[in-house]
């Protein structure tokens, strides 16, 4: 049997080149080096040993032979020699190519970018730069064994390439197998690597390929995660065929970078301060499409920058959308159908990123200060968005409008809109409690119960099929989710600053609430006390629901922090000690909640400190109070309330309870 064939780089020969080999312009078949075959102790055999018996390292050489294996010999070196020269390590890869795991050349702007036209940027290394990567054999590096049953390793180049290929392809194109997955996307025109995962992760006992925990084949990627956890709640960009399709055409770079900075969040493994550093450095220097793709990029990333409680850099990305938006026109229905492209997926997708935009813009200054509602006062004709299984099947209906959704109650019989409609709605009654929050030291007394009538009607004119936000499958509608969530938020910050909830010890938490300031009440305040602890139930019962809580919308951290103010104030000033367990085990949840978020989200563990702090401090105070009333009582005034409550038992029962003490 024939040895097995190695690469001419691993040989170790000594013996000087030939320069007439290279200048032959033919080459017999058993002198040419592509037909050479040469073990691992750097001998060769000749096409008539390999089709004897005798096995090749026990074949006899004549001494032509002897001189044409010296002269193979010599002629690998020189091939090896200058295939090293040619492939020249660099210290690090720009940023496009390290993301899309290409070779990149390092020069100040490398040539794939400049293929591509794009900017080439480079960040410093967390490993290192380690040096040139050494040979086997060489310096006690180890030398590899052959296996013939082991499975091929390592990168895999894919093979349709053309000559004229240019086109670089996206980072997340870089695993091939999602493309598969994905409407058989690759073309002879993409460039890449595809690097499998290990055996032991790819293959099943009986062989078949084994999915990730997204269900594509491959290691997760960022664009899996971002699909699988945050888009459900936030339902604006194209569904993730027509995305993926949009990156590997690169028509929406920064909305690329958006995704997989987002995407990155939820795996650990993944590195995101390499696309927000990208982010930055694209954003900072204006060198992006001004179109809705990039309307997109930012909103996703101001969510994500504020989940990471970069707080003030969040409020200042979301200024760039409120700009954007309104240079742009998106607030006017004929936006979607001009740039539509006749793709009614694509024009409904125009018509969510503006909504998405207000209702962002909404939740954004709840809970950031920096950001102010703007998006509310800008008149829009924009049509309502349909239901998010229409939108992702592509059975897009007419779009209702908002004022056949205002006019609705009046209307003969039920009209039902979609689930993202009466999210708008809910963020349009959160802007109506800014202005009253704004307005309460010159206001009229009604104004606070005018809104409050919007939050009530809110609920009491959901249908039936709002009501419940799992379905009968146990799938939660997240974009309803949100609705409850904000309808919930919103009663509490109307209520609790005119309610017996005082803030005292409960001001230490300082993110995501407003800070504490005590308003006058429109009713009595335990009204207003009630109304903010039903509001608490309510948050407590969403976190409540099945599933995972990573699922939900970042901002729900947020909300269950309001809670949370709300449960401790409440067990701090009104409830009295020992009727305190049903307050505690809320609290308990909002604690519980806020550390499972904060394992993804650093403003969750941020503020999963300061809840803890006052829930500590206000148990200790507590239990010093019992201790320091329970000393204050005299000995002898027990002993004498013991004596005069005895003294109405009749002489009877004594006799019963004596007795068995006597027999004994």
């Amino acid at each position: 049997m024939a040895s097995q064939p190695y690469p001419l780089a691993n040989m170790a020969v000594s013996a000087a080149v030939d320069p007439a080999f290279w200048t032959q312009p033919q080459q017999s078949a058993d002198s040419s080096p592509l037909a050479l075959h040469l073990s691992p102790s750097a001998s060769s055999t000749t096409h008539d040993s390999q089709q004897s018996n005798t096995p090749p390292a026990l074949t006899p050489k004549s001494d032509n032979e002897r001189k044409n294996s010296a002269t193979d010999q010599q002629n690998g070196q020189q091939g090896a020699q200058n295939g090293n020269q040619a492939r020249t390590s660099v210290a690090v890869a720009c940023v496009q190519c390290r993301s899309r795991h290409l070779k990149c050349d390092g020069g100040v702007r490398c040539s794939r970018c400049r293929a591509d036209g794009v900017d080439c940027t480079y960040i410093k290394s967390r490993r290192g730069w380690k040096g040139k990567r050494k040979k086997p054999g060489e310096n006690g590096a180890p030398v590899p064994v052959p296996d013939p049953n082991a499975l091929p390793s390592g990168p895999v180049l894919n093979t349709n390439l053309t000559p004229t290929s240019h086109q670089a392809l996206s980072p997340e194109y870089a695993f091939a197998n999602e493309l598969a997955l994905a409407n058989q996307l690759n073309s002879p025109h993409t460039i890449g690597l595809v690097t499998p995962p290990s055996a032991t992760s790819q293959l099943n006992l009986n062989g078949s390929q084994r999915l990730n925990k997204f269900g594509h084949l491959g290691p997760p990627t960022p664009i899996q995660a971002f699909y699988h956890y945050f888009y459900n709640s936030h339902p604006f960009c194209v569904p993730q065929l027509q995305l993926m399709q949009l990156f590997k055409d690169r028509r929406a770079p920064l909305l690329e970078y958006a995704v997989q900075y987002l995407g990155s969040c939820y795996l650990a493994e993944m590195p995101t301060d390499m696309y927000k550093e990208a982010l930055n450095r694209t954003i900072d220097s204006g060198q992006f499409p001004r179109d809705g793709f990039s309307v997109q990029a930012l909103i996703l990333y101001a969510v994500g920058l504020h989940a990471c409680n970069e707080v003030p850099r969040s409020a200042q990305i979301f200024g760039l959308v409120q700009n954007l938006v309104v240079e742009l026109g998106m607030n006017r229905m004929d936006y979607a159908l001009i740039h539509g492209n006749n793709d009614r997926v694509l024009e409904e997708s125009w018509r969510r990123t503006w909504w998405s935009s207000y209702t962002v813009n909404g939740m954004l200054t709840a809970v950031n200060p920096g950001v102010q509602f703007r998006l509310k006062d800008i008149a829009t004709d924009v049509p309502l968005p349909c239901e998010d299984h229409q939108y992702f099947s592509g059975a897009i209906p007419y779009p209702h409008t908002l004022q056949e959704y205002d006019d609705s109650a009046f209307a003969p019989e039920e009209i039902i809109f979609s689930s993202f409609t009466y999210l708008i709605d809910a963020i349009r009654i959160l802007g109506k409690v800014f202005e009253v929050a704004r307005l309460d030291s010159q206001f009229e007394y009604h104004a606070v119960d005018v809104v409050d009538s919007y939050l009530v009607n809110w609920r009491l004119h959901l249908p039936a099929n709002k009501l419940e936000i799992v379905n009968n499958d146990g799938v939660i509608d997240e974009v309803l989710f949100q609705a409850h969530m904000v309808n919930a938020g919103s009663t509490i910050m109307l209520h609790r600053p005119r309610s017996n909830l005082g803030f005292g010890r409960v001001e230490n938490v300082n993110i995501c609430v407003q800070p504490g300031q005590v308003l006058l009440p429109t009713q009595t305040r335990e009204i207003h006390t009630a109304k903010c602890l039903t509001s608490a139930e309510n948050i407590s019962s969403l976190i409540k629901l099945p599933g995972q809580l990573i699922y939900h919308t970042p901002f729900f951290t947020c909300v269950v922090v309001m809670a949370s103010v709300v449960h401790l104030s409440y067990w701090s000033f009104l409830v009295p000690d020992g009727q305190d367990d049903i307050i505690k085990q809320s609290i308990r949840l909002d604690v519980g909640t806020l550390q499972q978020y904060s394992h993804t989200w650093d403003i969750a563990h941020v503020v999963l400190g300061q809840v803890r702090g006052v829930a500590h401090t206000l148990w200790n105070s507590k239990k010093a109070m019992s201790i320091h009333l329970w000393n204050n009582i005299a000995g002898d005034e027990v002993i004498r309330n013991v004596i005069e409550e005895g003294a109405t038992v009749p002489v009877q029962q004594y006799n019963q309870l004596i007795a068995p003490m006597l027999k004994s």
